[in-house]
């Protein structure tokens, strides 16, 4: 008898897709940062990676328009939790020796109820669901408040049978005040997976596990140290290959056992590789990584986590979408491992974060886009000055209390077309974070565009003329938003 499908039902959900039906937003190039070489001049080599500033639900329905319909690898999501939270970025301006912090509201997390959450959360799977190609994946990462809810939800949107895994990361120990709360400690973040097609398969990487002195041998033949594990369910067929290889033990009693060869790890000792199974307690949280990794983004989850996921959900050179992008650690992981990436984020803030992270990381070519979303215009000026015949120094003003997180210039662009990044500069990360440098010395153009990103967001876009003839003065010309 076939299965009966068991579907989450609540007051609303069938007005909850009529969202779907709404006009798709055009996404719309803000600016381009084409790979800068060592004499300034940009170049393109390779398709850009992308940021888009927009809703999930506007910006998978407008890739899907694109003609991404059935060519992603990999969707990874990260989704408000139902936490009831709203949360602040925190900018480090000098390090922790001196403590000064820019805050800025990053994003709520504030539902009335569960039914509202889901009318948030439905709507946007649904729309991600055409982008996978049959043998990709969706990777949903929640906590124990919405976990439940999101399986149920793929069951319906994916189909049952499609899936693949239910992964939970030991994400804090069970320290402090959750320890003693009278329950277990809730440290534990889930990650749910579902394949979009019957052929869908994960490639789940491997970990060096030391192995006790006492339980290595060394085989006399090879030299090669090895541990013993029983024969278990191999087949005959199974046993011979094995003995081929040299992988049979047999004792005097002629008791047979399989050999595990062992490798040494960094520190010299022995381990045996073995896959890794759904209970990801080796991945540290992010208070443990390096400094220079911590962008101040809430919630921002480890480069180990997201590296782990793409390299057993993608192959080399595919495509990843993350579409609550955060602070951009999905695009840094893809970038690393070769694969082609498309972030997402409703956030301005978020969009701010990720695009100074991934230009520090050096990420290129990408580009920066908007799907039905206007920022909130900042304030700034530039004063403009030569510098000798051939260059000129482009210095950029703040008001006091305004914290700038990156900026950049177009040189001689071309009227009405979307900003070309030709220099920029970001504030640095770490225990003692670079200033951002407020002064540009580069080649000389008449016109000078900029874009200036700002702790909360805010984007101003600002030009300014360089006078060619000579004057006895430093020509100084304010910028204004545009």
């Amino acid at each position: 008898m076939a299965k009966r499908p068991v579907y989450l039902t609540w007051e609303g959900k069938s007005e909850a897709l009529e969202v779907l039906q709404r006009s798709i937003p055009p996404v719309e190039l803000e600016e381009d940062c084409p790979p800068l070489q060592k004499d300034g001049s940009a170049a393109r080599a390779a398709p850009p990676h992308r940021i888009l500033r927009g809703d999930a639900l506007d910006t998978a329905r407008a890739l899907g328009r694109e003609g991404l319909v059935g060519r992603v690898d990999l969707v990874y999501l990260d989704p408000p939790y139902g936490t009831g939270v709203d949360y602040r970025h925190e900018e480090r301006l000098d390090g922790p020796a001196l403590g000064r912090v820019a805050r800025a509201a990053a994003y709520g997390d504030r539902w009335s109820d569960g039914a509202s959450y889901l009318d948030m959360l439905f709507p946007r799977l649904v729309a991600l669901r055409p982008l996978l190609k049959p043998s990709g994946s969706i990777w949903i990462q929640v906590d124990w408040r919405a976990s439940y809810l999101v399986r149920a939800l793929c069951d319906e949107i994916f189909g049952a049978d499609r899936f693949l895994n239910e992964i939970v990361w030991r994400r804090a120990p069970n320290l402090g005040r959750q320890a003693r709360s009278g329950q277990f400690g809730r440290t534990l973040d889930t990650m749910v997976v579902y394949g979009a097609g019957p052929k869908a398969r994960l490639l789940p990487p491997e970990r060096l596990v030391p192995v006790p002195a006492r339980a290595a041998r060394r085989d006399p033949g090879s030299g090669r140290w090895f541990t013993l594990a029983p024969r278990g369910d191999y087949t005959d067929d199974s046993v011979a290959r094995l003995s081929l290889e040299n992988r049979v033990h047999r004792s005097s009693s002629g008791n047979l056992s399989i050999k595990y060869w062992l490798e040494e790890d960094d520190d010299g000792n022995l381990c045996k590789r073995q896959p890794i199974d759904a209970l990801w307690v080796d991945v540290p949280p992010l208070r443990h990584a390096a400094t220079e990794e911590r962008t101040g983004y809430p919630t921002q989850k480890p480069r180990r986590l997201l590296e782990r996921v793409i390299s057993a959900g993608s192959p080399p050179g595919g495509l990843v979408v993350d579409l609550f992008a955060g602070s951009g650690t999905t695009g840094v992981a893809a970038a690393r491992l070769g694969r082609r990436f498309i972030l997402g984020d409703q956030s301005p803030v978020a969009v701010a974060t990720m695009r100074s992270r991934l230009l520090r990381e050096g990420v290129s070519p990408l580009t920066l886009e908007r799907c039905g979303a206007e920022a909130e215009a900042g304030q700034a000026a530039l004063r403009v000055c030569p510098v000798g015949e051939m260059q000129m120094k482009v210095s950029l003003v703040c008001r006091t209390g305004t914290e700038p997180v990156a900026w950049a210039l177009s040189l001689e662009p071309e009227r009405g077309a979307p900003f070309r990044t030709d220099w920029h500069a970001e504030r640095g990360t770490g225990r003692k974070p670079a200033e951002l440098p407020l002064v540009a010395v580069v080649p000389r153009s008449r016109v000078v565009v900029a874009r200036v990103y700002f702790v909360d967001g805010k984007v101003a876009h600002l030009d300014a003329i360089l006078a060619t003839e000579r004057r006895p003065e430093p020509t100084s010309l304010i910028g204004t938003p545009t």
